[in-house]
C-alpha cells in the first residue's frame, strides 16, 4: 500500500540511508584496524573493557580473541544496518505501512535488541581477552550492564511495539479500504 508522507521524511531517509553506508563502512574498517593496532588497542582497550587501571597483556593472542570477541556485534550491527537500509527504501518508495516495512522494523529491532544483551558480554570477553596473558591471579573477568546498556534494551523495546503497532495499523487500513 502507497502512503503519502511529509516532504520532511523524504530528506530524512536519505541521511538515514548515508548514515547506514558511513555505520556499515565503519564496522568493516574500525574493529580489523583497532585490533591491528597493538597501540590503539593498548590506549583504549581496558576502558573499553571496563578494565581501568588494571594490567593487561597486549600480545598476538589478546588481539586475536579481542577480534573474535568483538565479531558478533559486528555481524549484530550490519545486519541491523541492513534492516534499516530496506526500511527506509521502503519509506522512500511510499510503502510506509507495507508488509516488507513493518517485517524490517521488526528485524531492525530484533537486531538491536540483541546486540543491546550482547554488549555487556562483548565487554566482558574483551576483558578476558586483554587479561588473558596475565599471571594466575590477575585474569578478570569484568560484567557489568550501565545506563546506556538499559536505555538501548528500552529503545529496542519501543522499536518492537512500534512494528506492532505499524503491523495492527496496515491490517486495519487493508481491512477498511476492502469495504470501501
Amino acid at each position: 500500500m502507497r502512503q503519502s508522507f511529509p516532504k520532511g521524511l523524504r530528506a530524512l531517509i536519505w541521511v538515514v540511508r548515508g548514515l547506514a553506508v558511513l555505520g556499515a563502512f565503519a564496522l568493516c574498517v574500525v574493529p580489523v584496524a583497532f585490533w591491528c593496532s597493538p597501540g590503539w588497542v593498548a590506549e583504549d582497550g581496558p576502558a573499553l573493557a571496563s578494565l581501568h587501571g588494571h594490567p593487561v597483556v597486549i600480545d598476538a593472542r589478546a588481539r586475536l580473541w579481542g577480534t573474535v570477541a568483538s565479531a558478533p556485534g559486528v555481524a549484530l550491527g550490519l545486519a541491523a544496518l541492513v534492516q534499516l537500509w530496506a526500511l527506509f527504501g521502503e519509506y522512500a518508495a511510499g510503502r510506509v505501512f507495507g508488509a516488507a516495512a513493518v517485517r524490517h522494523l521488526r528485524h531492525f529491532a530484533w537486531f538491536t535488541l540483541a546486540s543491546a544483551v550482547l554488549v555487556p558480554l562483548q565487554r566482558a570477553a574483551i576483558g578476558v581477552a586483554l587479561t588473558v596473558g596475565n599471571p594466575v591471579g590477575q585474569r578478570v573477568l569484568v560484567l557489568g550492564v550501565n545506563w546506556s546498556d538499559y536505555a538501548a534494551i528500552l529503545c529496542a523495546a519501543v522499536l518492537l511495539a512500534s512494528a506492532a503497532v505499524m503491523a495492527e495499523a496496515a491490517r486495519l487500513a487493508e481491512e477498511n479500504e476492502s469495504f470501501v
